[in-house]
């Protein structure tokens, strides 16, 4: 870890936008390296050194680090209910990882977060989901849950996974995540309880004609449960 540290003492961040669309920069490299050296000096584990990120008003965030666990430098997406790593920046050394994200930071990051329907796949666009009249199912808000990932935005994650949707309680890391997995063709739910993940198969449907009397017989209820926990 003290050679990535000593490594990261001589990035140059000036090239980073202060904004990308609606995600704001903060770069915590430097403070993150002065705290990396003391708790490393006090022969304490270290398994992140944070680079830089960008984040939204949602809280969601792109963020650049070095992560111990694989040895690898990469790029994490962080949201109230979820992360993944983007695979496509994970890099083993510094100086390639760097010039990845100078090439292709704001590029990923705004086809993954702001212009999502850019990463639609064929099979996506194909089930219709897209053009789904999902409102009068996938209501705005429910009880204390608040609607901030639907169809038409939604995230393409890692094994053929989209977020169609994502209900999450402010200020807690509670909710419910809708996925469709294009290799398993299928729909299906997991529930957030305080970060703690369940399995839910109330959603569980193969088309969009049989996942919306789903959602009219079970999404209110299944929210309504979680919140009087």
């Amino acid at each position: 870890m003290k050679t990535v540290v000593e490594a990261c003492k001589q990035l140059d961040y000036s090239w980073l936008p202060e904004t990308i669309g609606a995600f704001s920069l903060v770069v915590t490299g430097p403070d993150a390296i002065k705290l990396v050296e003391e708790r490393l000096e006090k022969g304490e584990i270290v398994l992140q050194l944070p680079l830089f990120h960008y984040e939204n008003e949602l809280g969601w965030k792109w963020c650049a680090l070095y992560d111990k666990e694989v040895e690898d430098y990469t790029v994490h997406v962080v949201m109230p209910l979820f992360y993944f790593v983007d695979i496509s920046f994970v890099r083993a050394d510094i100086d390639s990882f760097w010039r990845g994200l100078q090439e292709r930071a704001v590029q990923g990051l705004t086809k993954m977060l702001i212009n999502s329907s850019e990463s639609f796949s064929y099979t996506y666009r194909k089930k219709g989901i897209p053009n789904w009249d999902f409102e009068t199912l996938l209501p705005s808000r429910i009880e204390d849950f608040t609607l901030d990932i639907t169809p038409r935005n939604a995230v393409s994650m890692i094994n053929g996974s989209f977020i169609i949707a994502e209900y999450r309680k402010e200020d807690e890391c509670t909710g419910l995540l809708l996925f469709y997995n294009e290799f398993r063709d299928e729909f299906f739910a997991e529930l957030r309880y305080k970060q703690y993940p369940e399995i839910d198969h109330r959603l569980d449907a193969k088309t969009i004609e049989e996942l919306g009397p789903l959602l009219e017989a079970h999404l209110q209820p299944m929210l309504q449960e979680l919140n009087q926990r």
